[in-house]
């Protein structure tokens, strides 16, 4: 047993030897960051003294700056960049919309695909539109078409003769002869 004592002794000094080193660390990070920014002021500070006994300010300096890294000055930039901003929002809006349009004709076809619903049905009225439109011009030609002329009667003959034999009443055995051009009517015996 004295050796498990032995090793518990030891995690503990151990852990806490760790804790006190974690703990001076942090401190040590803490006071760190705070000489950084302390001695960055005071860095920027002498810059800044530095660039007005130069005759700079640093709004010039970072105008040279940019002058010489891109060739333009700092207004000419942010023109530039408002048109590409511009430009930019012009594509997205563009691509926006394509896109909208696309998903909704994927989302029709799919939707055909899925439930194909009732077949259209063909609709009959132009057809019958086409067959009257058949019919009425196969009348207009019928009544358009001239009626077929009588020969014209020749200087000595007179009239034309038939080629079929005429049909008088005479005749005919079952309706009585009339020679005065009227109707008569016989009158029936009684027997």
């Amino acid at each position: 047993m004295d050796e498990v004592k032995a090793m518990a002794r030891a995690g503990e000094s151990v852990g806490k030897a760790v804790g006190t080193g974690l703990k001076s660390a942090r401190h040590g990070a803490k006071r760190a960051g705070e000489v950084g920014v302390a001695l960055s002021k005071q860095a920027a500070a002498r810059a800044e003294q530095e660039l007005a006994n130069h005759g700079y300010s640093a709004d010039e300096l970072q105008e040279r700056i940019t002058q010489a890294t891109t060739g333009m000055s700092r207004k000419e930039l942010a023109k530039r960049s408002r048109k590409a901003r511009k430009q930019w929002d012009k594509k997205t809006e563009k691509s926006r919309k394509q896109l909208a349009k696309n998903t909704t004709a994927a989302r029709k076809e799919l939707a055909a695909i899925i439930d194909p619903g009732k077949p259209k049905r063909r609709r009959k009225w132009p057809w019958v539109l086409l067959v009257l439109a058949g019919l009425g011009a196969a009348v207009a030609v019928a009544f358009s078409r001239r009626p077929e002329e009588l020969p014209i009667a020749e200087a000595n003959d007179g009239f034309p003769k038939r080629d079929t034999p005429a049909r008088h009443r005479a005749e005919r055995p079952d309706v009585p002869a009339q020679t005065d051009g009227q109707s008569h009517i016989t009158p029936e015996r009684s027997r």
